[in-house]
């Protein structure tokens, strides 16, 4: 754990606060529900401190949140310290534990990355501080050059970008150094904690931050003011490209016709694609990219090419890029109670409807839900023929990857209902209810 020094000048740290309280006023509405990322170490503390002393001053309310990765063995006393913080300062507070592999090595910070961001949009709130300063900046400008960015990836991190979800992320310290944050905390006798794995240099973060940014700042003091300057620059170079890409795309939605790459040149079909892929949170690399844009327009008509990034996969299907969710199969569940039922698994949402063919009373007792395993079939009109669900699902233009986890509805040994198709004549009721379902990645479906 990590203390005061000697103080520093008052009005060095003073200062921060009068820009930090500034800048709140402009960006927080009054009423604001803001939480706070807390790790314990000095930024986030600085920050939670920072905005205390603010909500004295402005109308919000402010929690902490803390996710507990488990990779090291000071995350326990990690977690007491903030949950300690937190209740000594009346804050409310929060936490999860996340499952990483220490092993998953160039994967581990995209994955630690994809679980933070998956907690904070559980969180409700309409903004998420986090606690991310001008060296930080740097260092990611100077790491995804390394890496061969491209102009969106040389604009650093953002001060605020849409959370999944609904709600903000804001980086309100993204234009102060280091060295003011540490000058702060000691005018305020704060304590924190400090992450030992930072001192390893197997990360390539670290080592840039122990032996690259020392010898660079050496020979260019000024550094890392002018990479956060020309993070900017950058940014608002993207920007341009964003804009130019939304004029390209002429309205396309949750999926992009490849019409509309066709119809343009090299660079704007690149453009475009990135641009669409990156909405839906789909950052490939160059090569990725280059890959899929082959696919998309060179695959012969009647194919369905994919190409899985991570956990997500593009498709091409009737003439549309669409975009899915890509993991493990989905097994039996019993169906939760609830008129509007979340599936994580299934990666979408189960919703009860009044229908003059839905589910009758007695039938909505005790379900499972089931995906196809071959052979099903359900008759949806009395009097009527058996109907496989293969062809139903084909019929109404479910997409081949989705038809392995579309939730069939099962009472007992009885296949009563394939969601938002067909319910079994026997099952139904005037005004029954109606098993509506909405896959994360067809939002627009209306079964």
């Amino acid at each position: 754990m990590a203390s005061s020094r000697k103080l520093p000048p008052p009005d060095r740290a003073e200062a921060l606060y009068r820009r930090f309280r500034h800048l709140a006023g402009q960006f927080l509405l009054p009423g604001a529900r803001v939480a706070v990322g807390f790790s314990g170490g000095l930024d986030s503390t600085v920050l939670l401190h920072l905005l205390q002393r603010v909500r004295q001053e402005q109308s919000f309310t402010l929690q902490a949140f803390h996710l507990h990765h488990g990779l090291s063995p000071n995350a326990d006393a990690w977690l007491a310290f903030c949950a300690d913080y937190c209740q000594q300062r009346a804050i409310p507070f929060s936490f999860e534990r996340a499952e990483l592999d220490a092993d998953a090595a160039d994967s581990l910070e995209a994955r630690a990355r994809q679980i933070r961001y998956a907690a904070y949009s559980r969180l409700g709130v309409d903004v998420v501080a986090l606690g991310h300063h001008r060296d930080d900046q740097a260092e990611t400008v100077l790491y995804r050059l390394a890496r061969g960015t491209g102009v969106h990836g040389a604009a650093g991190m953002p001060p605020h970008r849409p959370l999944a979800g609904g709600g903000q992320i804001w980086r309100p310290l993204l234009d102060e150094p280091r060295s003011i944050l540490r000058d702060y905390a000691d005018s305020q006798a704060l304590t924190w904690v400090e992450d030992e794995s930072n001192a390893e240099l197997d990360y390539d973060r670290n080592y840039l931050r122990q032996r690259v940014m020392p010898a660079l700042l050496m020979r260019f003091p000024s550094a890392q003011a002018a990479m956060s300057r020309a993070a900017r620059h950058f940014a608002e170079a993207a920007g341009l490209l964003d804009a130019i890409a939304e004029e390209d795309a002429q309205g396309a939605g949750v999926r992009l016709p490849v019409s509309r790459l066709a119809a343009l040149a090299g660079a704007r079909q690149r453009n475009l694609l990135r641009w669409f892929l990156a909405r839906h949170d789909v950052r490939p690399d160059e090569r990725q990219l280059l890959l899929l844009l082959d696919q998309l327009l060179n695959a012969r008509e009647d194919a369905n090419p994919t190409l899985r990034l991570g956990d997500r996969a593009v498709h091409r299907y009737r003439g549309e890029v669409w975009l899915a969710w890509h993991g493990a199969e989905v097994g039996d569940q019993l169906l939760p109670a609830g008129e509007r039922v979340v599936l994580p698994a299934w990666h979408g949402q189960l919703l009860w409807q009044r229908h003059d063919m839905g589910l009758a009373p007695a039938a909505c007792d005790g379900l499972w839900l089931r995906p196809r395993r071959g052979g099903e079939q359900i008759r949806p009109r009395a009097g009527g023929p058996n109907r496989q669900v293969k062809l139903l699902l084909q019929e109404a233009g479910i997409p081949p990857w989705l038809r392995s986890r579309w939730p069939l509805l099962w009472q007992g040994e009885r296949l009563v209902a394939v969601a938002g198709i067909a319910v079994a004549a026997d099952s139904q009721a005037d005004q029954g209810l109606w098993p509506a379902w909405r896959p994360a990645d067809w939002p627009d479906f209306t079964g």
